[in-house]
């Protein structure tokens, strides 16, 4: 008799293992859809008129904070935020972040937070540099900041693997270096960082594309992983940088529009699982995204989990971009949508240049 609570215990542990995965093979509900202002309307820059390409999101339990991928003009950065409780929120005006290295890094593309929530990370894409100069380096660069910080007063650091960088060049290099293949061995000349995950000890880099040069590339679904640690408040990043996985996503679903290629990858330290999008822009079949879940098993085996639809049991679509996500709550995904200059629609809304599009997902 005296082993029966053990036994008990060992099943709810079981049963607590399984769970979340059970949960999510059961599907997800598109619970809302709607578009953000990212800044006032008609808004301009060198005489054209400037759009909102939102492309990375984080939710820190007290604010939503988003970034643009294309420069802003004036003193704001490409980082602006909403003190958020719920989505009423979204209807007022951000504020928008002017600290000098968030106004000179430029292509943001992924938030991450860690477990403890006491850092947060912000990467660029790394899609291009300049042979013996360094005006386009501010595309190569890992920020990262201390949580606690109220956010306008944050000041961030860049990831530095060099002395004497301003940026990330070292990183970039690194990361180069990790996709090296038998066409180039030496490094990946051109590659385009659009994913940004962290748990306890490891950031996990999710590439989107690499090849010879930007218009000469192939659409991939790759994940890199470094050991990362603080001393202090000062990032330590351990080489070499390793390939985790390399995804075929025509093998593991042939029936999904293609090229889809990876877009996001967020770690969820309740689940203990990988979220990840994979999304697609096309002039003849227009924007279109999938959500995915997957382990860091799983993601070594090359393999992850489409998320389906609860009501019909398809595949959970989005007809736009998405570029990033972020939990706000134990349930639910905000994902924010990038549809470069497309005036896409929400429901009866047209989208504007001032605007971005979001959906929100719910896990019964």
């Amino acid at each position: 008799m005296k082993l029966f609570p053990i036994y008990f215990l060992l099943f709810l542990w079981i049963i607590g293992c399984q769970r979340p995965t059970t949960q999510l093979q059961k599907g997800a509900v598109l619970e809302k859809e709607g578009l953000i202002d990212c800044f006032q309307e008609n808004l301009q820059a060198n005489g054209r008129e400037v759009w909102c390409e939102a492309s990375a999101v984080l939710y820190d339990g007290k604010t939503l904070t988003v970034a643009n991928d294309k420069e802003m003009p004036g003193a704001d950065a490409s980082v602006f935020y909403w003190l958020y409780n719920n989505d009423e929120a979204l209807a007022n005006k951000p504020t928008y972040l002017t600290e000098k290295l968030f106004k000179s890094t430029i292509k943001y593309e992924d938030f991450a937070l860690t477990p403890d929530k006491k850092y947060v990370f912000l990467t660029t894409a790394f899609d291009r540099i300049k042979e013996n100069n360094n005006e386009w380096d501010g595309y190569n660069t890992l920020l990262y900041w201390p949580a606690s910080v109220p956010i306008q007063q944050v000041a961030p650091k860049a990831a530095h693997l060099k002395k004497g960088e301003l940026f990330s060049m070292g990183l970039r290099e690194a990361l180069s270096k990790a996709l090296a293949n038998s066409e180039f061995p030496a490094g990946m000349p051109y590659f385009k960082i659009e994913g940004l995950a962290v748990n306890n000890d490891k950031l996990y880099f999710g590439v989107r594309e690499e090849g010879k040069k930007y218009d000469d590339f192939k659409y991939k679904t790759k994940i890199l992983a470094a050991n990362y640690r603080f001393e202090g408040d000062s990032l330590v990043l351990n080489m070499p940088i390793l390939p985790l996985a390399d995804i075929d996503i025509a093998s593991l679903e042939p029936h999904l529009p293609k090229p889809l290629a990876l877009s996001c990858i967020e770690y969820d330290t309740k689940r203990n699982i990988f979220w990840l999008l994979t999304s697609m822009e096309s002039d003849t079949q227009g924007n279109c995204a999938y959500l995915w879940w997957a382990s860091e098993s799983d993601l070594k085996q090359n393999k992850m989990h489409l998320v389906k639809n609860k009501a019909t049991q398809q595949p959970l679509k989005f007809t736009h971009k998405a570029e990033d996500l972020a939990l706000i709550g134990d349930n639910r995904l905000f994902v924010i949508h990038d549809d470069d200059r497309n005036r896409t629609t929400v429901g009866t809304q047209n989208r504007k240049p001032h605007q971005a599009a979001y959906s929100i997902v719910r896990f019964p």
